[in-house]
């Protein structure tokens, strides 16, 4: 089995990070504008004004979120080979392929499909530290790990 480019799988979570966050910069300033405006008619109401600060807080989360977890890609280490399942390691299973980093969209590369997952998610609970030929279960599946790097 053909290993999958780490450095690529890294480059594309943080292209694809950079975009999200991209998206939430220009989201959160139209809604400051829009919040924000002078121009507000008579008709509205200090709930739709207080609604608008709700949504912009919540996508202010959402940006710093995005944009933390941009910066933790950019210090992820895949220089070494990984022979235990923790940061920067791509886990190939019987099912699926991982990279350990950040939750991302599905990364289609040379006809594998490798979904990013955060250490934060109970999956990564569930296969931390665990080795090639090792198995764990999430949501009622097993996975057997077939390669580990």
């Amino acid at each position: 089995m053909k290993k999958i480019d780490k450095k690529e799988v890294l480059q594309i979570a943080i292209q694809k990070q950079q975009e999200l966050t991209e998206n939430y910069t220009q989201r959160v300033s139209d809604m400051k504008a829009d919040t924000f405006s002078r121009n507000a008619s008579a008709s509205q109401t200090e709930d739709r004004h207080s609604n608008k600060l709700d949504v912009l807080q919540a996508l202010e989360k959402e940006l710093d979120f995005a944009q933390n977890e941009l910066d933790y890609l950019s210090q992820v280490d895949i220089t070494e080979e990984n022979a235990n399942v923790s940061p920067g390691a791509i886990v190939v299973t019987d099912t699926l392929t991982f990279f350990i980093g950040i939750s991302t969209d599905k990364i289609e590369m040379s006809g594998t499909t490798v979904v990013g997952i955060s250490t934060k998610a109970p999956i990564y609970a569930n296969m931390k530290d665990l080795q090639k030929n090792d198995s764990f279960t999430f949501n009622e599946k097993t996975y057997q790990i077939l390669d580990l790097y």
